[in-house]
């Protein structure tokens, strides 16, 4: 594992990513042209552009940073530019080599896989079964002092970054609630479809869980074959909006959604996400 800096350590404060994303865009190079194109304080500033080299969205020669372009462009900034930062997170998420930035989306999975449907940022019973559910995986990130563990700083700052990307939503105070934007869940769909299925509107559920987790998200079907019951939440609302429909087509095995209540747009036994 690299010896780079560590995301939940160096990002506190993740808006200035977005907006010095944009300044860049917009031909501002160096720091001093983008300290007066964003009006930035210094210790924003510099911590912006280190996470955003961290995410892998911008890079630096000699003394001037440039963009890495975003993955996909779905008509709106703020979405496209999320989607790029979780694409390049999840790159991160290999088993085999494992990226130091993993911890974002590993610590997102570990409440997937665990249905924790609400949270606070200062839990530590929670963030220590993370450590050594993340342990198990042989997920060890290390500092130049050593292993990196979990604190309450660390799991404030990781809970302000998935907030900031639309994984989960502030309640009150340190709650939170663990809810994909349906948005980006609905946009993912469209970009997998239009990836996989070349010319008809649907994906089979297995191949959408397939392509989120190469792409976006490391989600896996629960031991009892279904999609988890947070995610299904989210297709289920976006079955109930017109947006999408869970059905039965051609021969893949059947994928239901956990814990979501019947309904007219999800057939008996689904196997297929179906675009509006």
């Amino acid at each position: 594992m690299s010896s780079e800096g560590y995301i939940l350590n160096v990002v506190q404060t993740p808006a200035p990513m977005r907006t010095l994303y944009q300044s860049i865009e917009r031909g501002n190079a160096t720091k001093k042209e983008l300290q007066e194109d964003t009006n930035l304080p210094e210790n924003l500033l510099e911590q912006g552009l280190s996470g955003l080299q961290l995410l892998r969205m911008v890079g630096r020669e000699e003394h001037s940073w440039y963009t890495s372009g975003l993955e996909w462009e779905t008509g709106d900034f703020n979405r496209d530019f999320r989607l790029t930062a979780l694409h390049n997170l999840a790159a991160e998420c290999d088993p085999d080599d494992w990226g130091k930035q993993a911890v974002a989306l590993l610590n997102y999975q570990y409440l997937l896989q665990n249905d924790v449907q609400s949270f606070t940022s200062n839990d530590e019973v929670l963030y220590q079964e993370i450590d050594e559910w993340e342990r198990d995986k042989d997920f060890r990130p290390e500092s130049s002092q050593g292993p990196i563990s979990h604190n309450s700083v660390k799991f404030v700052n990781w809970t302000r970054l998935v907030e900031f990307l639309g994984l989960v939503h502030k309640a009150k105070g340190r709650d939170h609630t663990v809810y994909p934007d349906p948005e980006l869940i609905y946009h993912s769909i469209k970009l997998a479809v239009e990836e996989r299925n070349q010319g008809r509107s649907e994906l089979s559920t297995v191949e959408y869980i397939d392509w989120l987790q190469s792409n976006l998200l490391p989600v896996e079907l629960t031991s009892d074959g279904e999609v988890p019951p947070i995610l299904a939440r989210i297709l289920y609302t976006l079955v109930r909006e017109g947006e999408i429909r869970i059905v039965e087509s051609g021969d893949a095995g059947v994928v239901r959604l956990g814990r979501v209540p019947s309904h007219a747009g999800i057939d008996r036994q689904p196997n297929t996400i179906r675009l509006q």
